[in-house]
């Protein structure tokens, strides 16, 4: 009988780290979709942070400052257009310019 409890026990205390594990991970997938603008956001601050240590010149930071502008100028454009959310498509073409954006931060700050 003693065993019987003890098998119980391993289940529900396996059952319940799954659940955990299942739930955090499910929480981390959420987290990494950031919104287009979270994403500009978070480029801005990568980019003061290069301007304050001295890794991105005045150049590049009025060049990425413009690129930002223009993006987020498109996002309220695609926002306005589709009522307020952002269909398939633009998000699409928005995500493909933060992407180009962030690896130009990246390389301004490495080079």
């Amino acid at each position: 009988m003693h065993q019987i409890s003890r098998r119980e026990k391993m289940k529900k205390l396996t059952v319940a780290l799954t659940a955990a594990l299942f739930i955090g991970s499910l929480g981390l997938a959420l987290a990494d979709e950031a919104s287009p603008k979270e994403r500009l956001e978070n480029q801005h601050d990568r980019i003061q942070q290069g301007v304050d240590n001295g890794t991105i010149s005045k150049k590049e930071h009025r060049k990425l400052a413009h690129q930002g502008r223009k993006i987020n100028r498109q996002r309220k454009r695609d926002l306005r257009k589709d009522g307020g959310k952002l269909d398939k498509q633009d998000r699409h073409q928005l995500e493909k310019e933060e992407n180009h954006r962030s690896n130009e931060i990246y390389n301004d700050k490495h080079n």
